[in-house]
């Protein structure tokens, strides 16, 4: 797992931190959308045709999106059949419905968990997202009563309305998409109906939600904001001031803060997992069926869980020796990884300088990358 303590997202997490969470600039809203598709060549013709909605509340921290459509092929063949998605979050939980198997698997997202924590205000983030794809505002337009703003991108028109989409067509040969707003309603007491999931059968993601890497992971990303913003204050330095410079060494203060806590960790846990890996080397070679196999891994995941990094899951169903060969080749890899790390956190009592003596340098415009490296220790790192 690629730990991710860079200067980018952490000015860009306190710089839009504010006094409650914001996915959008309202507090509630309702956007109901006509769907349709068309689709055709030579051979195949497609419509599709149906209804969408947009449903929030407490600025987005409850969020409904839900699509029911029917599509219509004719040419070689004919055929109809309809779409129904719903994704439903819940301050940090994720609900998915599946209608054809009526089902609803429900998980978390940490990143979102994060962003609730630390109240961030992301109502700004899809007109950011159009201006780093190169997306131009070319006019506006009255859609549902209200007027938007239109970004074009490419084959992409997207018309916003305080970053609510209102309008997105999709245009190119052969092919055209529009989904537009109807009807929009803001600011009024959501029904709690409107948020209410049919009564299917739920399945958990425990590898997910109960991952504990993954809880470990946004507690320590908590814990290390909250420990540079104290640090920061003694310094007399406001960081969510959004005329502050952020100098080379202002930079190299918020890094090596942000990292303390995972280089005390790296510290105690590297040396030993690089042990366990090297058993499990020798462990998975000798095993005989899928279960032995995964019990080898145990220990190393028992470290990658205190470290907050993910451990993968090897294919080990049917086990054979390519199987058995690969995971060991990727075992070696981190292995190898690791011990250069281990080297540096050994000699070394900051981030900044374990960066350096493992990449050589510290680039203030790719610090993210570089910061990302320095906790290989876990099996998805890369160096």
């Amino acid at each position: 797992m690629k730990r991710i303590l860079t200067v980018v997202i952490l000015i860009t997490t306190l710089l839009n931190a504010g006094d409650k969470f914001k996915l959008y600039k309202f507090k509630s809203g309702m956007v109901y959308y006509d769907v349709k598709t068309q689709s055709y060549d030579n051979n195949l013709n497609s419509q599709v045709q149906g209804i969408a909605k947009l449903v929030f509340d407490n600025w987005g921290a409850k969020e409904l999106k839900e699509e029911d459509v029917s599509e219509v092929q004719s040419g070689d063949f004919n055929d109809t059949r309809s779409r129904h998605t719903l994704v439903y979050s819940d301050n940090g939980t994720v609900y998915t419905v599946d209608f054809e198997e009526k089902k609803i698997y429900k998980t978390r997202d940490r990143d979102l968990d994060l962003a609730i924590a630390q109240k961030l205000d992301l109502s700004d983030e899809s007109i950011k997202s159009l201006e780093k794809m190169g997306a131009k505002k070319t006019g506006t337009e009255k859609i549902a009563g209200l007027e938007c703003d239109i970004w074009e991108y490419n084959d992409q028109q997207v018309c916003l309305y305080q970053g609510i989409p209102l309008k997105i067509v999709i245009k190119n040969a052969g092919f055209y998409s529009e989904k537009k707003a109807v009807q929009v309603i803001l600011n009024k007491d959501i029904p709690l109906k409107e948020f209410k999931l049919p009564e299917f059968h739920v399945i958990e993601d425990s590898e997910y939600s109960d991952d504990r890497a993954s809880l470990v992971r946004t507690d320590d990303y908590i814990n290390s904001i909250i420990d540079l913003k104290t640090e920061m204050k003694k310094k007399g330095i406001n960081l969510e001031d959004k005329n502050l410079t952020i100098t080379p060494e202002l930079e190299k203060d918020i890094i090596n803060t942000l990292g303390k806590r995972y280089l005390a960790k790296q510290k105690k846990y590297l040396k030993p997992l690089i042990k366990e890996m090297k058993k499990a080397k020798e462990c998975i070679a000798k095993a005989a069926n899928k279960q032995e196999a995964e019990k080898c891994m145990r220990p190393v995941k028992e470290i990658n869980d205190k470290l907050g990094d993910r451990t993968p899951n090897f294919d080990f169903d049917n086990l054979n020796d390519e199987k058995k060969q690969k995971a060991i080749k990727e075992l070696d890899k981190e292995i190898k990884d690791t011990e250069v790390t281990a080297n540096c956190v050994d000699k070394y009592n900051k981030t900044t300088d374990v960066i350096i003596c493992t990449e050589g340098t510290l680039n203030p415009e790719e610090s993210a990358a570089p910061a990302n490296k320095t906790a290989p220790s876990g099996l998805n790192s890369s160096k």
